[in-house]
């Protein structure tokens, strides 16, 4: 690839990364329901994208100690805190003692959150569904590895 292609791809994921931030967070049906705090919960309180994305790890990797969700999530525990206290108010995520060590609590989604993030994940899976929509396997696998790099997840 010649090195003014090179140079005009990456001016154009810039550019695109911003939107893809967006897309990813726009489940117009889901997050309005969360914006006006119908999601089910007992407190009428919104919760905010990054409480969903705390939902939507928890659907995805199950129930987890506070420090395995911010490791997760790639955040202090002191912010996995601030974000699981009004989820758990809000009646959308459950604690419970870990059986093999009760010393240790694990924080999981009430049926409400699994519910909603199940509808979250639905969304952005018909998004990239539709991106990879025409991309042969080979490219696929391409995009997938350039959006782990830049996700900082080469391995």
């Amino acid at each position: 690839m010649a090195v003014e292609e090179r140079e005009r791809i990456i001016r154009e994921v810039i550019k695109v990364l911003p939107d893809l931030a967006k897309s990813l967070n726009r489940d117009a049906g889901v997050h309005a329901a969360v914006r006006h705090g119908r999601v089910g919960g007992t407190d009428d309180t919104p919760i905010s994208t990054a409480q969903v994305r705390t939902l939507v790890h928890l659907v995805q990797y199950g129930p987890q100690t506070m420090g395995e969700l911010a490791e997760g999530m790639r955040i202090s525990t002191a912010s996995a805190t601030g974000l699981i206290k009004p989820l758990f108010a809000a009646g959308l995520v459950v604690r419970s003692r870990d059986p093999k060590d009760r010393r240790v609590v694990r924080v999981g989604l009430s049926p409400t959150a699994q519910d909603l993030a199940d509808r979250v994940l639905a969304g952005w899976r018909r998004e990239v569904e539709a991106a990879l929509a025409g991309m042969d396997d080979q490219a696929c696998a391409h995009f997938l590895e350039g959006l782990e790099r830049l996700a900082g997840r080469q391995g």
